[in-house]
């Protein structure tokens, strides 16, 4: 039997908006390219600028266009950031912490470099190594002076080289949905204070960005997915600590002697 619920009737706005946006996903519009003006909209559409004012906030909503005052509306380069906001805000309305964070990357990563191993080429690996050297120095300035405050342009600098190397790691999988997923779990992944290490925390992310280089190198996965398994173990007091921290939030582990 069908369903006979009427069909839900589209506003003029959300018929323009439905329009823009095929026309982005489908190459209509790039990155950074600018969308007519609203006047050229309303001429085009047939409408009332206020109709386009609208139709803008619903793109803008989904991430699809950014506003910028006093000089238009611009085609967002992707929507991770704004998915990555939408998850966050929802996580934090859950009072998530930072352990359920890292125990889905417990989860995910061990599978991801699984499948990097299995389909990276030689210019991944070097993607990855490269990204990494990037970050390896600047992660020595920061550990030298102390992890600096979070919304500080040093900080941002400093996650952003993180960034492109789980980006290069995640594209190395050539899966596009994996592809897309990195930039959102590292919105999430909140900064961990470690003290009390018996090396210093440079030499760690060292040692952990290595290995995971060498396991994608190796072409084999089965031991790649346990050696990672085995990595993002972490001990007890960094648990307890990841509970009581909120989501996306600093995380100060203090560990036993």
């Amino acid at each position: 039997m069908l369903n006979s619920r009427p069909f839900k009737k589209e506003t003029l706005a959300e018929k323009i908006a439905s329009r823009v946006e095929e026309s982005i996903v489908h190459g209509g519009f790039q990155g950074g390219e600018m969308l007519p003006t609203e006047p050229e909209m309303a001429e085009q559409f047939g409408v009332s600028r206020a109709v386009v004012r609208d139709a803008t906030r619903m793109l803008a909503a989904k991430g699809l266009i950014e506003v910028r005052h006093g000089k238009g509306s611009f085609v967002t380069h992707t929507q991770t950031e704004a998915f990555g906001e939408a998850l966050l805000l929802a996580l934090r309305r859950m009072e998530a912490t930072n352990w359920d964070v890292a125990q889905f990357e417990q989860l995910i990563y061990p599978e991801i470099v699984a499948l990097a191993t299995r389909n990276a080429t030689d210019e991944d690996v070097a993607a990855i190594q490269n990204a990494a050297d990037r970050y390896l120095v600047q992660h020595a300035k920061i550990a030298a002076h102390g992890l600096p405050d979070v919304q500080s342009s040093e900080y941002q600098q400093f996650m952003g080289l993180w960034s492109e190397v789980v980006q290069a790691v995640f594209d190395a999988t050539h899966n596009q949905v994996i592809s897309l997923l990195a930039k959102p779990l590292i919105r999430l992944h909140g900064a961990r204070d470690w003290q009390g290490l018996a090396d210093s925390i440079t030499n760690q992310e060292r040692k952990f960005i290595t290995t995971v280089i060498d396991l994608i190198r190796s072409g084999d996965p089965e031991n790649a997915r346990q050696q990672m398994e085995a990595l993002m173990a972490l001990p007890p007091e960094a648990v307890e600590a990841l509970q009581k921290t909120a989501v996306a939030q600093l995380t100060t582990i203090v560990l036993s002697p």
